[in-house]
């Protein structure tokens, strides 16, 4: 049964060889993007190393990707260097360097924290007196006291 060229489902063989395909063409970009990276580092400063990658390279145009505007500056001024840099791994000069700023991290939501019953902080506190271990009693009176700082609203 050969695979069919319809909308249909195709045969699960030639799904998977074409995914593996697509997967093992990702993984080698990757590593030349990142061959490229490591290479065009060495004719910059060390300060800037790190916070900034190869995201493309082609005679047409070098584009890195900055980590924010601040590391974006000092790249740009470094221009002439990357382009000549660039040069030995493809044999042509990109006819340009282009920086795009990188999508910043999702701010991650604040903690919400956790209310401790007043029944729980009892038993903190019961477990805590019988506790031969000083630190852990400490530890224990401790988070058994965030009941009352947060009700008391101190905290």
């Amino acid at each position: 049964m050969s695979e069919r060229k319809g909308g249909g489902p195709g045969r699960l063989q030639g799904v998977l060889r074409r995914s593996t395909n697509d997967i093992a063409a990702i993984r080698r970009q990757t590593a030349l993007l990142e061959q490229a990276t490591r290479t065009l580092n060495a004719s910059l400063p060390p300060r800037l190393h790190g916070h900034w990658q190869v995201a493309a390279l082609s005679a047409d145009a070098l584009v890195i990707t900055a980590e924010s505007s601040v590391w974006a500056t000092p790249l740009r001024a470094y221009q002439s260097g990357l382009l000549e840099a660039a040069t030995a791994l493809i044999s042509v000069q990109p006819k340009r360097l282009q920086i795009r700023l990188a999508a910043p991290a999702p701010a991650k939501p604040p903690r919400e924290s956790v209310m401790l019953s007043a029944g729980a902080a009892q038993h903190l506190e019961s477990a805590a007196r019988g506790m031969d271990d000083s630190r852990l009693a400490a530890s224990l009176r401790r988070l058994a006291s965030r009941r009352h700082e947060r009700s008391s609203g101190h905290r």
